[in-house]
């Protein structure tokens, strides 16, 4: 009687050991690299200004300023001092990498969805940025000029 006790007692040991194995262990802490990412996706912002806003913020003061259109539209008038990286370019990530991470990027387009999709991009890759509400359609309702 004494050695079914051990005897089962030996067998619940040996079961208890072998499922406790199975059973999933927590997950581990992220890694310093995905800490890095959760904080840059944290701290990174797009703002929405009207074209009014976006003058204030832009005229006269040396910015990273984007027109994310194509090459054709931007020859046939641009905001004065932006540069353009087209948002459908393959190289739109390679190029915008030469942009300063510690300074906002202001993007605009004709309308303001491929900013939004060019403003994503920058956000999710550390940048801050600031995107030109209703494009550059809404800069000429509002009277301001374009160089050509």
């Amino acid at each position: 009687m004494k050695l079914n006790k051990i005897y089962t007692l030996a067998l619940l040991f040996f079961t208890i050991t072998t499922f406790s194995s199975c059973i999933k262990s927590p997950t581990k802490s992220k890694s310093s690299a995905d800490k890095v990412t959760q904080k840059v996706k944290k701290t990174t912002t797009i703002k929405r200004v009207d074209a009014i806003g976006f003058k204030a913020e832009t005229e006269g003061k040396k910015v990273q300023l984007v027109d994310v259109r194509s090459p054709g539209e931007y020859t046939q008038g641009h905001i004065e001092n932006a540069i353009n990286i087209n948002v459908y370019d393959k190289a739109f990530t390679t190029k915008t990498d030469a942009l300063d991470k510690s300074k906002p990027v202001y993007v605009y387009c004709r309308s303001g969805s491929r900013s939004m999709k060019a403003a994503n991009n920058l956000k999710n890759r550390g940048f801050n940025v600031v995107n030109l509400n209703g494009g550059i359609g809404g800069w000429m309702r509002n009277g301001f000029k374009l160089i050509k």
